[in-house]
C-alpha cells in the first residue's frame, strides 16, 4: 500500500494526506523551510574543503514532495527459513515499496522492524521520541532536505536482554534520479546485534543522487555492531550522515567500507553519552578510475572513562583522490577517556590523491588521546621482495593490497567480507564497474 502527498496550503509544504501525524507535519514542514534558508556549504569550511557541495543538490527538490510515499509491507521475505543465516532482513525496490521481515524465531520477542512511516503511526512512543534526535534540520542543509522528505525508511527496535546471533540486514536500494533514504534504530538495555547496512545497486541515471540518514541509539551493557557497505554503481553520487549514540557500557563497532560512486561524501561518528561507554570504527575505501571520496568521522566522549578508536585505511589507484577528516572531541567532564585514531593512504599508481587531517579538540586535560597519518606509494623494497620470491608486480600488488585491507575485512560478517574482497580484487584488476 503506499499514498500521494498532497497539496497543503501551509507555506505551500504538502502533507501525507491523514496519514501522517501532526506532530511529523510538523517537524517536515519545519525542516523544508530550514533547508530552503540554509545556503549551500562555503569551501572554506573544513568539511567541504575538499568537495563540491554542489555535487549533491537535486536537480529539482520541489518536485519531490510529489512522490509515492509506501506505507505498508506485505511480502514473507524469509518464510520461516534463515536466509543467509539473517535475524531479519529488509529492501527497498526502485518503485521506493519497502518489504520487511523477522525471523520465526525472533517474532514474538518484541523486536519492531518495518517501514519507518508505518513506525511513525504505529508507534509513536518510540519512533516519535527518537526521531531527529541525533541529526536534525539544525545539522545541515542536506540532513535538513532528508528530514523533510526521505522517501525510504526503515525502523528497527529491539527491546531489553535481547540477543541476535545472527545479523539483521538491510539492502538499501537507490529508486530512479532522487533517493533519500532514513534509518532509526533503538536498542534497548543488553542487547547484542548486528546490523549490515548495504547500499548496493545500479543508479540508472547519470547523476542519480542519494542522500541518506542512519540514527542508531544503543542501550546501557549493550554490543552493536554497525557495517555500513556503499557499493553503488558509478552513475551515483551518495551523501550520508550517521550517528550513534552510546550508553553507559555500552559497545558499537561500526565499519564502513566505501567501494562505489563516482562521487561520494561520508560523515559518521558516535556520541560516548554513558560512563564506560566504547565506540571503536574500521574504515576502508578502495578508489579507481576517478572517483571521489570524502569521509569525516567523530568521536564525542561526552561522559568519562569512555573509549574510542579508529582505524581507517584508504587504496587509490589511476586518478582516483579521497579526503579524510577525523574528529576527536572530549568535554571538560568527561576525565579519563582513552581516544586513538589512525588513518594510513595507500597510492597503487602516480595519478591518485589522498588528503588526511586528524583533528583533537581536548577540554579536559586527563585523558589519553594519540593519532596518526600516512599517505605514501607501495614500499618499493616490499614489491622487490615478493617479486624476488617469484611473484610477477601484478601478484606482488595484490599480495600487498590483500595485507593491509585484510585486517580491516576481519571485522565484517562472512558473507559481506567475500562480496567485499571480490570488489576489491576486481578494481585491482580493472574490472571495476564504471
Amino acid at each position: 500500500m503506499s499514498t500521494l502527498l498532497t497539496e497543503n496550503k501551509t507555506n505551500g509544504f504538502r502533507k501525507i494526506d491523514s496519514l501522517e501525524p501532526e506532530w511529523l507535519y510538523n517537524i517536515r514542514k519545519n525542516s523544508w523551510a530550514a533547508y530552503k534558508e540554509f545556503p549551500l556549504p562555503s569551501r572554506v569550511m573544513h568539511l567541504w574543503k575538499y568537495s563540491d557541495p554542489s555535487g549533491f543538490l537535486f536537480k529539482n527538490p520541489d518536485d519531490l514532495m510529489s512522490i509515492r510515499v509506501p506505507l505498508t509491507d506485505d511480502a514473507e521475505i524469509l518464510n520461516g527459513e534463515p536466509r543467509q543465516e539473517l535475524s531479519a532482513y529488509a529492501y527497498n525496490r526502485s518503485d521506493l515499496m519497502t518489504f520487511t521481515n523477522i525471523h520465526q524465531d525472533f517474532k514474538h520477542t518484541g523486536i519492531i522492524f518495518k517501514n519507518l512511516l508505518a513506525a511513525i503511526r504505529e508507534n509513536e512512543d518510540l519512533a516519535g521520541n527518537y526521531l531527529g534526535r541525533l541529526i536534525g534540520r539544525e545539522f545541515g542543509k542536506f540532513e535538513a532536505l532528508n528530514l523533510a522528505l526521505w522517501n525510504t525508511g526503515l525502523f528497527l527496535y529491539i527491546p531489553d536482554n535481547t540477543v541476535l546471533e545472527n545479523p539483521v540486514r538491510l539492502q538499501r536500494h537507490p529508486s530512479g534520479p532522487a533517493t533519500l533514504h532514513r534509518l532509526l534504530v533503538i536498542l534497548g538495555k543488553n542487547v547484542k546485534a548486528t546490523i549490515i547496512d548495504d547500499y548496493s545497486g545500479e543508479c540508472r541515471k547519470e547523476d542519480a543522487q542519494i542522500n541518506s540518514v542512519a540514527e542508531i541509539f544503543v542501550g546501557a551493557q549493550s554490543h552493536a555492531k554497525y557495517i555500513n557497505i556503499q557499493r553503488h554503481s558509478e552513475k551515483c553520487h551518495t551523501y550520508i550522515t550517521q550517528r550513534t549514540e552510546v550508553g553507559t557500557d555500552a559497545q558499537i563497532y561500526s565499519v564502513f567500507a566505501g567501494l562505489g560512486s563516482s562521487y561520494a561524501k561520508i560523515n559518521a561518528g558516535s556520541v560516548l553519552s554513558g560512563t564506560g561507554a566504547e565506540s571503536k570504527i574500521y574504515g576502508l575505501a578502495f578508489g579507481d578510475n576517478k572517483q571521489h571520496f570524502d569521509y569525516h568521522t567523530l568521536h564525542h566522549h561526552r561522559a568519562g572513562n569512555s573509549l574510542s578508536n579508529i582505524d581507517f585505511k584508504i587504496a587509490l589507484k589511476d586518478s582516483a583522490n579521497s579526503a579524510y577528516t577525523g574528529l576527536i572531541k572530549i568535554d571538560e567532564s568527561a576525565l579519563n577517556c582513552q581516544a586513538y585514531q589512525e588513518n594510513r593512504n595507500l597510492l597503487l599508481n602516480k595519478g591518485p590523491r589522498a588528503e588526511s587531517i586528524p583533528e583533537l579538540e581536548i577540554l579536559c586535560d586527563q585523558v589519553q588521546c594519540t593519532h596518526g597519518a600516512t599517505v605514501g606509494p607501495i614500499d618499493p623494497e616490499a614489491l622487490f621482495y615478493l617479486e624476488s620470491r617469484g611473484l610477477n608486480r601484478d601478484e606482488a600488488v595484490k599480495t600487498i593490497v590483500s595485507g593491509f585491507v585484510e585486517p580491516t575485512l576481519k571485522q565484517l560478517p562472512d558473507n559481506i567480507k567475500e562480496i567485499t574482497r571480490t570488489l576489491i580484487m576486481e578494481k585491482l584488476e580493472g574490472q571495476g564497474r564504471g
